[in-house]
């Protein structure tokens, strides 16, 4: 059980550091194509889940899947209302440079895509 654990925490703060520094980056473009994969990941987990039948708990990884994805869109807003919220509260700084090329972007969509094969592969 550990190792679910590990693996969702794991997720949450590889997406929290993904929104903070897209905010802090101004990525808005980036940041929202993260979110998009994200969402669409957990919508397709859910409904590859939902079409399973017959057998115990079928569609379970999907739902599991669905919920990750979720969570990771959670974290992904998360981390960019912190960042937000961090810059309006200490003195003006000038914007960093945006990450490029856009790996994290890149680990995103991985992993989205990592969710739905395994969600189709149940």
């Amino acid at each position: 059980m550990e190792v679910v654990w590990l693996i969702v925490g794991a997720t949450v703060a590889a997406m929290l550091w993904f929104g903070a520094a897209r905010m802090g980056s101004r990525s808005f473009a980036v940041l929202a194509q993260g979110l998009v994969a994200l969402l669409v990941s957990a919508g397709l987990c859910y409904l590859i889940g939902s079409g399973k039948t017959g057998g115990y708990l079928a569609g379970i990884i999907g739902a599991v899947l669905s919920l990750l994805m979720l969570i990771a869109a959670a974290a992904v807003a998360a981390g960019a209302l912190l960042r937000w919220l961090y810059d309006r509260l200490r003195p003006p700084a000038p914007a960093r440079v945006p990450l490029r090329p856009a790996w994290d972007l890149m680990g995103v969509g991985a992993l989205s895509a990592l969710a739905v094969i395994l969600s189709a592969m149940e």
